[in-house]
C-alpha cells in the first residue's frame, strides 16, 4: 500500500527529546516500512526514517531559533500544498497535522483518515465540525468521549504505541520518585512535588519548560529545588528515560486536565514501574488501578495508597504494557483501518 504520514512539524521525527505525537508519528511510520509498504513522511528535514522522506522545514520548529513561531504555519502549508501535489502517488493519506489540514484533505482524491491527538473543543472546534463527516481516529475511549463523540466521525479507537523493547531491568533497586513530562500547572508538576515530600522520598523531575510555563516555573518549581530531594534535570533523551524509568519506585502523574492517552503511563509500565496519577482522562485506560499503578483524585488519596504498590509487581506492569501499547499493536489496528478505508474508497470511486 502507498502511505503518506503528514506529521506535525514543531518536532523532528523521531523527536529528540520531547514530542509525544512525533514519536507516534515515527513508530507507525517504521513499522510500516518493515510490512513492505510504501510509505512517505511528510516532516521536518531532520527527521529520519526508513522510508521516503519529504523535509516541509529545515529542522523541528521548536528547535529552529531563527524561524519565529509567528511563521510556523508557513513551514505547515507548505507541507500541505506539497502533499496536494503529490497525491496521485498515495492509497492513503494520514493526517496527524490537526485541523490546519483538514481543508486541504477535503481536495484529495485520494482515501484519507486523521488522528486526533489534541483536544478537538479546545483546538478549534468548529473547523473540525465543518469536517464533521471525514474519517477520524480517537487515541482513547476517554479522548473520544470527551471531544464532540455524537458530532465526528469516528471510525475507530486506537492507542498510541510505544516501542517495549526486546529486555527491560526489573532488577534494578528503586530509590525514587519519577515526575517525566511539560513542567507545567496541567501535568502537576507541584502536586509532585507535594506526594514525594508527604511521603519523604526523593523525586527526580524531568522534562522541558515551554516559554509560557515560566512564570510557573520560576515561582513555584524552582523555590523547592533548594531541597537537595527535588531534583530538575531538564529535557532527557529516550536512553535516558529509560534509565530514569528502571530507578523509579513510581511514577508520578498528577495530572489536571484530561490527558487524551499519556505516553508516559505506557512508557513507565513498560519500564516495569507503576504509575500513580489522578484519575483524569485517559489515565483508568492505560493504568488499571491496583495493578499496574494506583489512580485517586487528590494528592492525599494518593499518598494514602502508596503502600499499595507493594503488592504490584514490576512483570505485571511490563506484561501490561507489551500485550496493549506496543508499536506492532498500534500498527496492526491502523493497517487494517487504511485497507478497509481505501476498499470503501475505491467503491466510492475516489482515484488514488
Amino acid at each position: 500500500m502507498r502511505i503518506a504520514q503528514l506529521a506535525p512539524l514543531s518536532e523532528r521525527v523521531p523527536p529528540n527529546q520531547y514530542g509525544g505525537s512525533e514519536l507516534v508519528v515515527s513508530l507507525l511510520t517504521e513499522e510500516l516500512v518493515k510490512r513492505g509498504h510504501e510509505v512517505t513522511l511528510f516532516a521536518s528535514a531532520d527527521s529520519i526514517t526508513a522510508g521516503r522522506l519529504i523535509p516541509c522545514a529545515p529542522t523541528g520548529l521548536r528547535q529552529a531559533v531563527d524561524i519565529s513561531p509567528t511563521r510556523w504555519p508557513a513551514y505547515q502549508l507548505k507541507a500541505l500544498l506539497a502533499l496536494e501535489s503529490m497525491q496521485k502517488q498515495f492509497d492513503i493519506v494520514h493526517s496527524h497535522m490537526g485541523y490546519s489540514a483538514l481543508p486541504f484533505l477535503r481536495n484529495l482524491n485520494c482515501v484519507h483518515l486523521s488522528t486526533n491527538h489534541n483536544p478537538v473543543k479546545s483546538y478549534c472546534s468548529d473547523i473540525y465540525l465543518k469536517f464533521r463527516n471525514f474519517p477520524f481516529v480517537a487515541i482513547s475511549d476517554a479522548y473520544r468521549r470527551l471531544n464532540l463523540p455524537q458530532e465526528l466521525n469516528y471510525v475507530s479507537t486506537i492507542y498510541n504505541g510505544i516501542d517495549i523493547g526486546t529486555t527491560a531491568d526489573l532488577t534494578k533497586q528503586q530509590r525514587y520518585l519519577l515526575f517525566l513530562g511539560r513542567i507545567c500547572s496541567d501535568k502537576g508538576t507541584v502536586e509532585a512535588i507535594e506526594i514525594a515530600c508527604k511521603l519523604r522520598l526523593p523525586i527526580i523531575l524531568a522534562g522541558k519548560v515551554d516559554d509560557n510555563d515560566r512564570t510557573y516555573f520560576d515561582n513555584f518549581v524552582r523555590p523547592r529545588l533548594t531541597d537537595s530531594t527535588v531534583v530538575y534535570v531538564g529535557e532527557v533523551s529516550t536512553p535516558a528515560k529509560a534509565k530514569l524509568y528502571a530507578g523509579a519506585i513510581a511514577t508520578i502523574c498528577p495530572i489536571k486536565f484530561d490527558e487524551p492517552f499519556g505516553l508516559v503511563f505506557a512508557e513507565s509500565l513498560a519500564a516495569g514501574t507503576p504509575v500513580m496519577a489522578f484519575k483524569r482522562g485517559a489515565a483508568a485506560e492505560v493504568v488499571t488501578d491496583g495493578k499496574t499503578g494506583i489512580l485517586g483524585d487528590t494528592v492525599d488519596e494518593l499518598v494514602g495508597r502508596f503502600s499499595e504498590l507493594q503488592g504490584i509487581t514490576r512483570k505485571a506492569c511490563r506484561d501490561s504494557a507489551k500485550a496493549r501499547f506496543s508499536k506492532e499493536r498500534m500498527a496492526n489496528e491502523y493497517e487494517a483501518l487504511y485497507h478497509q478505508l481505501v476498499l470503501k474508497g475505491l467503491d466510492k470511486g475516489c482515484i488514488a
